[in-house]
Formats: C-alpha cells, structure tokens, sequence
C-alpha cells in the first residue's frame, strides 16, 4: 500500500519553557487518500518512535471484536484506518490475537482496536464580532501543570470526507483534543467530573473519535448537535468517578454551544454573547462554570479586550 502524501516531522516548537510543564516539540504530520491510506501512513510515525504489538488477552479479543463490529457500522472510516495502521505492521485487524500499545507518559492506556481519550482544560471562542480583523477564533489553554507533551497536529485530507486539522498530544491519528474542518466548525474538549452520564448499552465511540467522526461529515454547529445526539458515545475510565469530557462547538457563522452528557442524555448550552468560554466545569445541570477562577479570568479578558 503506498501512502499518497505524507509529510512528517516538521518542527515548529522546540524546548520552549512555560510554568509548569516543558513544550517539547510540536510536529505536523499531513495526510490524504483513502482512510486505509492514511492509517497506513500515520503508523509510519508509530513505528519510527518504537510503538510495538503486544499480546491481547482473551478478555481483550473480545473487547477489540465488539470494537470491530460497532465501528463498521457507526464509523467505518476508523475502521478503514485500523486496517491501513495494522497493515503496516504486517498485521490483520480481523486477527484480534495482537495489538498497538499506545503510551501516554509512560502508561499504557489502551491498545489498539479502540482510541485513547486524554484529558484537557481551557477552551474559548470568540465571534467575528469580538475581533479587531473580523475573523472568529478558538483556542485552548492546557493549564494543569505537566500535561503539554509532544504535541502534533494532523491535517488529513480523506478521499470521502471534509478535510481536518486535529491537535492531538502524544497519539496522533487516535487522540482529539482540538480540531477544525474545511466548512468552518471547529470544536475544543476539556475533562470534567464523572456526571453519572449512562451511555447507551453496549458499545460506544469514545468521545475523541466522535468528535473527530463530527469534523470529517457535519459543515455546522446544529449539524454536529444533531450527531452527537444520535451517536452512542462512551468513556474509557480506569474505574467509576473518573473525569469524562464535554465539548465547545462553534462554526464559520459565528455559532457557538457548550454539549455536556448528563444523566438526562445530551444537553446543549448557548451563550447570550459574542463568546463562550468552557472549562473544566459544567456549563448545565446545575450550572458549575461561572464560579471557576479559569473562567472568570478568561471572561474577563474577552470583556476588556
């Protein structure tokens, strides 16, 4: 299988020191044709940094084939892209015996069949109106000490979808942290405490790779709300209470809403301004956000400027 186009390791930040944490680097990976193309080539980077098959447990086999099944119909673009990414270790998807360990700082979250979720904090956007040049902006803040790793962003070009840049940390191709499509939606994620959220029964897309699901088919805001509403989407947790994740939406037209996953299903939440700031505090059900500091500095800041 040959990849179609690939640039890779371009480096555009280098050991540059912010409180807390040290940026290490941020590369851009580039990526078009088909998804089996594109997992092809972005396993390229896996190999080059050492990532290996490991043996799954049974438990895990069967795990990896519910995985298999849900995706083919729920997001058989990622499935597509499993098998590009395995075929170039010489592996078969449909052989669940083997799979990718993906490590974050040293611990292995998940292997492959499935994605890794990470954490995330700051996210704000500001309308057209907001702004000196005119054009609306999103942009997020990691500010929990010690969590700005290798970061890489991904431009994928997909044969059959909108094109995407994601910013992922660690994991690219298999983590969203942020991301913006070639119609204008753009969305950012950040953790918040466990809401007692109940997925559907059975399996679910982790919310990562819905919301990359969301930036390769929806042009807009309502046409995003409309698939996450309709989606089963799950979280991986290492055990009961862990933080799961909501999600700012915004769009070329000015748009914006906060969707959070409450025991009351999928509820969304607008802003009455030209902004929306989300952090890692509820926007709904009651309402948390307005009482932290994170917030109240960044609402500040867009008031003042």
């Amino acid at each position: 299988m040959s990849d179609r186009l690939y640039i890779f390791d371009t480096t555009l930040r280098d050991g540059e020191q912010v409180p807390g944490c040290q940026l290490n680097t941020v590369e851009k990976i580039e990526v078009a044709g088909t998804h089996q193309q594109i997992g092809h080539a972005l396993a390229r980077w896996y190999q080059e940094r050492g990532y290996l098959p490991q043996p799954l447990a049974d438990d895990q086999q069967q795990v990896a084939r519910d995985l298999l099944a849900f995706y083919q119909q729920e997001h058989p673009s990622m499935l597509q892209q499993l098998q590009g990414f395995y075929a170039a270790y010489g592996l078969s998807l449909e052989d669940a015996s083997q799979g990718i360990a993906i490590s974050d700082t040293g611990k292995v979250r998940i292997l492959l069949p499935g994605l890794v979720e990470h954490d995330a904090c700051s996210v704000v956007f500001a309308g057209s109106e907001s702004s000196a040049d005119g054009h609306a902006r999103l942009g997020r803040n990691y500010d929990w000490p010690g969590v700005a790793s290798d970061t890489t962003l991904v431009f994928s070009h997909p044969d059959d979808g909108y094109a995407t840049v994601i910013m992922t940390r660690n994991t690219p191709g298999f983590s969203e942290a942020d991301g913006m499509n070639s119609q204008g939606l753009a969305f950012g994620y950040a953790s918040v405490e466990d809401t007692g959220y109940q997925p559907p029964a059975g399996p679910g897309l982790v919310s990562g790779a819905a919301y990359r699901l969301l930036l390769e088919t929806c042009a807009n805001v309502e046409e995003a709300i409309a698939m996450l509403r309709s989606t089963p989407i799950s979280f991986i947790k290492s055990s009961p209470g862990d933080p799961i994740t909501h999600i700012l939406l915004a769009d070329r037209s000015g748009a914006s809403a906060v969707v959070e996953f409450l025991p009351a299903g999928v509820v969304v939440s607008r802003a009455g301004t030209p902004y929306q700031v989300m952090t890692n505090s509820l926007w709904a059900g009651p309402a948390e956000q307005p009482a932290c500091p994170r917030y109240q500095t960044a609402v500040a800041g867009l008031e003042e400027a």
